[in-house]
């Protein structure tokens, strides 16, 4: 998480950027060691950390090292960050002046969650509808851009072809991030191309009140005291 608001943090205040299982009809693969943290299924973080229910938790982590005063503008301004729906020319036309820039950190292509199972990655629409459904191989990109990525066994992948993630997982960050595209080379630029200013950011479906509490809480930290 850190990754993206102190991203954007940054960039604002230098102009810099210094569980399911396997689907049916899909052979069995050995799971990869990576994938098999990230094993279950998805929703959209930022929807979820904007909740009404949320926000004294957003309170009781932000006040502390903000101040009261402080407090609310800041939360509104973290959640802003991360919640343009714009991205690629469209993005890159819009925040010519920094101090404009924010990232679109929803899930694109239709899909409103995201399964992990095995080396399967799967997407279904708001209606529970299939949108892909493959299985994937990781590969060594020749850009050391810190993500980890992989690429559809299928040939017809389309959008979905390659993957690159974050190495956030349930566990350890209690989100996850990653980006998708046709073309890896889609995925190498964060203000550039066709996937300029997106980053999809998730956490599991069903998550508990405790894992949201420790993501807020991390994203607060990280994002507002240096740590």
């Amino acid at each position: 998480m850190k990754r993206l608001a102190s991203l954007l943090l940054s960039a604002l205040l230098v102009f810099s950027l210094t569980a399911c299982g396997n689907p049916a009809g899909k052979g069995e693969a050995e799971t990869d060691e990576f994938l098999s943290q990230l094993e279950g299924s998805y929703v959209e973080l930022f929807p979820e950390l904007g909740k009404d229910e949320y926000h004294e938790k957003w309170v009781t982590h932000v006040e502390p090292i903000v101040g009261e005063a402080a407090t609310e503008e800041t939360i509104a301004f973290l959640l802003n960050m991360c919640t343009a729906e714009i991205y690629g020319d469209e993005a890159v036309e819009a925040y010519k002046n920094p101090d404009d820039m924010r990232f679109d950190c929803y899930f694109l292509g239709g899909v409103d969650k995201f399964t992990i199972s095995g080396n399967v990655i799967s997407g279904v629409d708001e209606n529970g509808k299939e949108v892909f459904s493959h299985t994937y191989s990781p590969f060594e990109n020749k850009e050391d851009t810190g993500f980890l990525y992989y690429k559809a066994d299928d040939e017809d992948a389309g959008q979905f072809t390659y993957f690159a993630f974050a190495p956030d997982t349930p566990e350890s960050t209690y989100h996850i991030e990653f980006r998708y595209a046709e073309s890896v080379d889609d995925l190498q630029s964060w203000f550039e191309g066709s996937y300029a200013y997106w980053n999809a950011a998730g956490i599991l479906e069903g998550y508990s009140d405790e894992m949201m509490d420790q993501c807020i809480e991390l994203f607060a930290t990280e994002n507002l005291s240096g740590e």
